[in-house]
């Protein structure tokens, strides 16, 4: 394997490369600590950006999606806590994918703050919320 990521192979490929070449603890710990906004797109604890599909300068918010999006494909998380607290993060991006991570790892959420996105602004955050909760796409 090649120790730079490869555009090509899409973010879940680079994701996937980063666990074999970097240990899953390193990653989803990275994947976390930039969601919860504790490490930013160029930190240098950490490996580059463009292993989770990112890009150096982007929007602050840019950084939690992709700590969220590289535990979608990595994951489940080591703290759950973590992604269940991004349900109500102020990007959309980071709610939806958030969700993404809750259903494909199918994590609890005995606080039930997924229902609560029922009600969100952005139709693809609602979408996602009725897939996480098992509702069928036609039912609202």
């Amino acid at each position: 394997m090649d120790r730079v990521p490869d555009r090509r192979l899409g973010p879940a490929g680079n994701a996937r490369n980063a666990v074999e070449l970097f240990g899953r603890d390193v990653v989803v710990e990275w994947c976390e600590a930039l969601l919860r906004g504790d490490a930013v797109d160029d930190d240098p604890r950490y490996p580059d950006i463009v292993w989770l599909g990112g890009t150096i300068g982007w929007p602050a918010y840019w950084s939690r999606v992709w700590g969220v999006r590289g535990l979608l494909h990595i994951g489940p998380p080591m703290h759950p806590e973590v992604v269940l607290k991004a349900l109500r993060d102020e990007s959309w991006r980071v709610r939806e994918t958030a969700l993404k991570v809750i259903t494909r790892h199918e994590l609890d959420d005995p606080e039930r703050r997924v229902i609560a996105l029922l009600e969100d602004p952005h139709e693809r955050v609602r979408v996602q919320t009725r897939r996480a909760l098992g509702v069928p796409p036609g039912d609202r």
